[in-house]
């Protein structure tokens, strides 16, 4: 018989914002060859299941704050998912919005539950509910070692942790059929601080006194959209940097294709998914010296490493790149090489050993883990939160 996981997610395609979205439809579209997924989502319709093997079931969701809404959630999709007329084997959530939902329904169904880390949280109280994820969970899969060891300094109980990178779609994400030496430099990502955009704005003005032709191409929206343009305009260069909105699918490969060059200039990234799509249209990249960025790409090989926040030496390896198309193309060749190493296939081969001995062993709920959990809760500063949390999460 297949096994059946019973999945919470935040996101899934279409509506897709940022990577976690991304790795949860393409894991689980592989893992359906094997697996049957009973999959809970926000509810906004318009999903796409993409096979018989992945039944979607939207939960309605509030209209307050994002954590009373994330919260709302976890609540309702545990209660649906415990209502399942059908074998589950394994409970899997992913990051704090879910987490809370694995919890409950893992407790009371008594299967085992399966913990996605994909963006660590750094302030209460999403930390303290992440951390109630990461004591309660029988397995903890995050994307990088970076992220391993982040969590690790926590000091928590936590029982088990694998690293399995995200992945990238390497038929949908790959060079242009005929070669092209590109056209601008290519940013893709949320416009929020932790992307770094400001940094490269700096580094593209310096940049443009060296190469006054120069085109900076931006992909994507956020919070410090507004802030942005002004910023382009307080600098004096609107006419060089052109705004594209958010993109996806064949759309993103274009623009992946027609760049000389791809910055992920962020101060703060898990993994990097941006840099793989980048790398797999044969692109080189220029990214931060943090997180799991530093893991995927080889400084000099794929493209340049430097360190966050020093736009004089990111706008010398643009000027170096953009100089130099031989380069380009040699560091494009190694980049498409190395992303190749991140199929979605080889990463859910990873998955199903995780999987596996999820299912293969007994669940053990120990009386520390439970004291962890309770002294989380008490430290969730907000009381009608911590009630929330509280009736969600105890034994």
């Amino acid at each position: 018989m297949r096994p059946r996981l019973v999945v919470f997610s935040p996101e899934y395609p279409p509506h897709v914002i940022g990577g976690l979205g991304t790795h949860v439809g393409s894991m689980i579209q592989e893992l359906a060859a094997s697996h049957d997924v009973e999959l809970f989502v926000p509810q906004r319709g318009g999903y796409i299941s993409g096979t018989t093997h992945v039944r979607i079931h939207e939960v309605p969701v509030s209209t307050g704050g994002h954590l009373e809404s994330c919260l709302a959630y976890c609540s309702t999709a545990a209660d649906l998912a415990l209502r399942l007329r059908c074998h589950v084997d394994v409970f899997w959530c992913h990051d704090w919005m879910t987490v809370l939902a694995g919890v409950k329904a893992a407790r009371i169904g008594n299967k085992p539950l399966l913990y996605n880390v994909h963006l660590p949280q750094h302030e209460s109280p999403t930390q303290n509910i992440e951390n109630i994820g990461l004591v309660c969970a029988d397995a903890v899969v995050v994307n990088s070692k970076a992220v391993e060891v982040e969590l690790e300094a926590r000091n928590l109980e936590i029982p088990q942790m694998a690293v399995i990178p995200n992945g990238v779609d390497l038929r949908l994400y790959r060079p242009p059929r005929k070669p092209f030496e590109g056209e601008y430099i290519l940013f893709v990502g949320r416009l929020t601080a932790q992307k770094g955009v400001q940094v490269l704005l700096r580094a593209f003005g310096v940049v443009l006194r060296k190469l006054p032709e120069a085109q900076l191409v931006i992909v994507g929206d956020g919070e410090l959209e507004l802030q942005i343009l002004r910023a382009v305009r307080t600098l004096g260069f609107p006419h060089r940097v052109k705004f594209a909105g958010w993109q996806t699918g064949t759309s993103l490969l274009r623009l992946y294709q027609r760049s000389q060059v791809v910055v992920i200039p962020s101060y703060y990234e898990p993994f990097g998914i941006v840099a793989l799509e980048a790398m797999a249209c044969g692109r080189p990249v220029i990214v931060s010296q943090v997180g799991g960025l530093a893991e995927i790409v080889a400084d000099r090989q794929q493209g340049f490493v430097v360190p966050f926040g020093n736009y004089m030496e990111l706008a010398q390896r643009l000027v170096e790149l953009l100089q130099n198309p031989a380069l380009r193309r040699q560091m494009g060749k190694a980049a498409r090489l190395r992303a190749s190493e991140f199929g979605w296939s080889g990463c859910a081969d990873q998955m199903r050993v995780v999987l596996e001995r999820l299912v293969n062993r007994p669940v053990i709920r120990g009386t520390q883990r439970r004291r962890s959990v309770v002294s989380f809760w008490s430290s969730l500063e907000d009381r009608r939160v911590r009630k929330l949390v509280a009736k969600l999460a105890a034994a």
